[in-house]
């Protein structure tokens, strides 16, 4: 009965030591699960947080974009002596923009020369096209 017994101990202890060695290469699915799940998680309240700042960014942008074509076009009005105002293209190919603007979209700005309400002059309006 005690050979028994140690043979059975020494099997136990073998089985014991293979689980140790297989423990030792990686992680177990549940562990890997916790962690996509937790990162899963910090995504989705990360995400709207980036979406809000590219729109701000992509505004910001644009309100930049259309106050360098407004003086740009009131510069050529000035220099040319014209009632009527020139198109984003003419104004880089004549040099009052380094670079043709375009929207985020890759969409023209237009252009307008409109009289100010409740009165007879009028100014240069320069406006974004509606994108979805």
């Amino acid at each position: 009965m005690c050979g028994q017994w140690v043979v059975d101990r020494l099997h136990i202890s073998r089985v014991r030591e293979g689980f140790k060695k297989s423990r030792k290469g990686g992680f177990t699915l549940v562990e890997l699960m916790v962690v996509v799940a937790v990162i899963a998680i910090l995504a989705a309240i990360a995400m709207p947080q980036f979406l809000s700042a590219a729109d701000k960014a992509r505004n910001a942008k644009e309100t930049a974009d259309i106050q360098i074509i407004k003086n740009a076009t009131q510069l050529y009005m000035i220099d040319k002596n014209v009632d009527t105002p020139p198109t984003v293209e003419n104004l880089y190919k004549e040099g009052y923009l380094t670079e043709h603007v375009k929207t985020a979209k890759g969409k023209e700005y237009t252009i307008t020369y409109e009289a100010v309400s409740g009165g007879t002059s009028k100014s240069v309006v320069v406006k974004a096209p509606n994108e979805p």
